[in-house]
């Protein structure tokens, strides 16, 4: 297949498919030759905060002298974007290439399965994300990479990276999100998310809940692992000046606690591989860093984050605030768009009572996953402040909520984008 045929294809496999422990994914990476092998890995999990962490850690190491790939989900706009090495997206041609193998090798286990012993389990075509996960694997040890950092799609025990042995592990901040997947308490989350940690391998958490401190760390004891808590951790002054002017350039408060999360990372790594370098990337790798669709400018007065779950929408407020501040700007008008099985009652409710707003252009998502703006429109007026009053307009197409928004704005008011990375990722294909 080519290039669009093939993402046609991964695209029509459920994204959400009932997960069935490993097993299936253990059995494709065999048949591939266990390519997830043949470099050193670090595992990140976390509600909020992962793909940042993942894309500095990545930064760094490369800053190292190291061949790093990269594996983060999801995408904004191309497929290739799961998948990079040194900073390279996949090429397309890369991409399908590599779709193609992953898909040879699952119809040759698919036709075994008539031959397998009943004790046997079969084998069951992969989800989406097993799809993908098992592609950047393939590739990565094609690419011969030294390092490869692998950042969870959901949750973290029965998560398809979750069959690599890293040296390391991170997690990161953890809130209510998906919990209709992993539970319904922050301690339920954290216990899926520290499924990540292995026997006797490090973890380096900032979790931002105590709740989920303590299962972090009880996970780690029964596990024999090292845990460090990023937060507590001591940092030389270098480390700490080294953070503090990255943070002079940053709109994205809450990159504050992935910075620190990924030096301390980034310590524990480099003693464990005999370096003492550790400062000097980890200030080539900050210097470099640059997530798309986290608090980024798109064109003057316009920014877009993907804050889709309420503790990321307090942070976004939080930037949002210290933005109008440091600017200058007088007024704040939103973009949201959210998807149904997002608790998106809560994350308007936080909107609404953390920021002032001015207008509020709400859109439809061009997915099956769309809340309707109807829906969204009646909640911003139900959670709207007494007294308060802002234009609230409802459109079912993305690109018309867009240019009413970008056309109704002056320069005292600063235009946001949140509630989905859906959203952020249609906006850039918009623009």
């Amino acid at each position: 297949m080519n290039y669009q045929e093939a993402c046609n294809y991964i695209s029509d496999i459920p994204k959400f498919a009932p997960k069935t422990g490993l097993i299936n994914t253990r059995k494709l990476l065999e048949a591939l030759g266990n390519p997830q092998e043949t470099y050193q890995s670090i595992h990140i999990a976390g509600t909020n905060g992962k793909g940042s962490v993942a894309k500095m850690l990545a930064l760094s190491l490369q800053s190292a002298g190291y061949k790093v790939g990269l594996f983060i989900s999801p995408h904004l706009v191309k497929m290739n974007e799961r998948i990079s090495v040194n900073g390279e997206d996949i090429s397309d041609g890369g991409f399908a290439e590599s779709f193609q193998i992953i898909y040879n090798t699952c119809q040759e286990l698919l036709k075994e399965n008539t031959s397998r012993a009943e004790t046997e389990e079969e084998f069951h075509h992969p989800a989406y994300f097993e799809f993908l996960f098992a592609m950047a694997a393939d590739c990565f040890a094609k690419e011969k990479c030294d390092f490869v950092v692998w950042e969870t799609g959901l949750g973290g025990r029965l998560d398809a990276t979750n069959t690599v042995h890293p040296e390391i592990c991170v997690i990161t901040s953890i809130g209510m999100d998906h919990m209709q997947y992993l539970g319904n308490t922050i301690e339920e989350i954290a216990g899926e998310k520290a499924g990540i940690i292995k026997n006797g391998v490090p973890v380096i958490y900032n979790t931002g809940e105590e709740a989920a401190d303590s299962v972090v760390e009880r996970t780690a004891t029964q596990r024999n692992a090292k845990a460090v808590n990023a937060n507590t951790a001591a940092l030389s002054e270098e480390t700490e000046a080294i953070l503090e002017e990255f943070m002079l350039g940053q709109t994205a408060l809450y990159q504050a606690d992935n910075a620190r999360t990924v030096a301390v990372a980034l310590e524990e790594l480099f003693v464990s591989l005999g370096r003492d370098d550790a400062n000097r990337c980890l200030k080539d790798g900050l210097d470099a860093f640059f997530w798309p669709g986290r608090m980024e400018e798109i064109a003057p007065g316009i920014i877009v984050d993907g804050a889709h779950n309420e503790d990321a929408v307090i942070r976004f407020a939080e930037s949002a605030k210290a933005i109008l501040h440091k600017k200058g700007y007088e007024k704040l008008s939103l973009i949201f768009a959210v998807c149904e099985d997002k608790d998106y009652e809560s994350i308007i409710r936080t909107l609404c009572l953390e920021l002032k707003l001015e207008n509020v252009y709400v859109a439809e998502l061009n997915t099956a996953r769309k809340t309707p703006a109807k829906t969204v429109v009646d909640l911003f007026q139900k959670y709207r402040p007494a007294g308060e009053y802002w234009n609230n307009y409802g459109f079912s197409e993305l690109s018309d909520a867009l240019k009413t928004a970008t056309k109704e704005r002056d320069k005292k008011t600063l235009l946001m984008a949140v509630g989905s990375l859906y959203l952020i990722g249609e906006i850039k294909e918009l623009l």
